[in-house]
């Protein structure tokens, strides 16, 4: 999953035995009128299409030298939580004399790396990237070549980029404390089957929540594979005996709103069968019947300072020093969570 460079006029020139400025010209529709040959002409054509060369048009004339064009890559963009941070970034670019330019990965390394090269042939100054499962050799390959890079939401930690992310497992112990509080003991925790940091440091949070409580015996993580979680859902509900547990912790927006659906398949009645706590808030939760609590994730901070460290980083003489920005959640009680009296 190599990050492919731009091919340039010198590339194509190159690969056609021919000067660059020939190679510019034929690109720029000038064959005839500088007197360059047809077979020449063909050659030229050819090799451009054969190495895929794209025209970074908005860069053309730039006195800078700079496109002022940011790549921004997601990893669901019909997650309201990505939704949103995209939004906020393209506000915050925006206002900074920036245009983002972004895709979604879908959480498949394969089209992140395509979104990428992509991005690289549209010329951006700089990305902003949600890392995805299994990403981590192409984020050390664009870490290797001093690609300009900001990791959001997620990181890995042996690559040294900068990144800003949440402190998600303190957000998951707030939360199983809260439920602790509330007098319940049989917590579960709805998690993906991942390595990535972000989803590892939530199921931790829980994890060590439980035992400080003394309740090591009673932790309950349910894995579902990311991929499948709407079909498996129910089935492993069923298999971990849900209704035996008195709440259920959500870790995140996706997987909180299916696990919605899924227990109102099976009749639990919330509060009352079993406390709910999601993470990422939106309208649906607000709406719901009882209201959800949830983590509130800083969204439009983390996006803006995603943005801020970026265009700093771009704008700077000199490297500036690589830090990973960390900031703190709240949590949102509502009815959801608070046992019945």
């Amino acid at each position: 999953m190599a990050f492919k460079k731009k091919v340039s006029l010198k590339d194509i020139a190159q690969a056609v035995g021919v000067s660059s400025a020939l190679v510019s010209m034929v690109l720029n529709g000038k064959a005839k009128q500088y007197g360059i040959g047809e077979e020449a002409t063909r050659k030229v054509l050819a090799k451009a299409k054969e190495l895929n060369y794209q025209p970074n048009i908005m860069a053309r004339g730039l006195r800078s030298g700079r496109s002022r064009l940011l790549g921004l890559v997601v990893a669901d963009i019909s997650n309201p939580f990505f939704a949103t941070l995209a939004r906020e970034i393209e506000r915050a670019a925006s206002e900074r004399g920036y245009t983002v330019i972004y895709g979604s990965s879908d959480e498949k390394p394969e089209h992140l790396s395509k979104l990428m090269n992509t991005l690289a042939n549209q010329g951006v100054d700089g990305i902003i990237v949600v890392p995805c499962e299994n990403s981590e050799e192409l984020i050390a390959d664009l870490y290797l070549q001093k690609y300009a890079m900001v990791l959001v939401d997620r990181y890995f930690p042996k690559i040294n980029t900068l990144s800003v992310s949440l402190d998600n497992a303190e957000a998951c112990k707030k939360v199983t404390r809260h439920l602790l509080s509330q007098g319940y003991k049989k917590i579960g925790f709805v998690s993906y089957e991942s390595e990535l940091l972000h989803m590892t440091e939530r199921v931790r949070g829980y994890c060590e929540a439980m035992q400080e409580a003394g309740l090591k015996n009673s932790i309950n993580v349910l894995k579902l594979p990311q991929d499948k979680y709407q079909e498996t859902m129910l089935q492993v509900f069923e298999q971990h005996q849900i209704k035996n547990l008195e709440a259920l912790i959500f870790s995140n927006n996706s997987l909180t709103i299916q696990g919605l659906y899924v227990l109102k398949q099976l009749k639990v009645r919330i509060p009352e069968d079993l406390a709910v706590f999601g993470f990422d808030g939106g309208d649906v939760f607000d709406l719901y019947c009882p209201a959800i609590s949830y983590v509130r994730q800083p969204v439009e901070e983390m996006g803006r300072k995603a943005v801020t460290v970026l265009i700093d980083q771009l704008e700077s003489e000199k490297p500036g020093e690589i830090k990973r920005y960390v900031l703190k959640s709240d949590l949102v009680i509502a009815e959801s969570s608070l046992k019945k009296k």
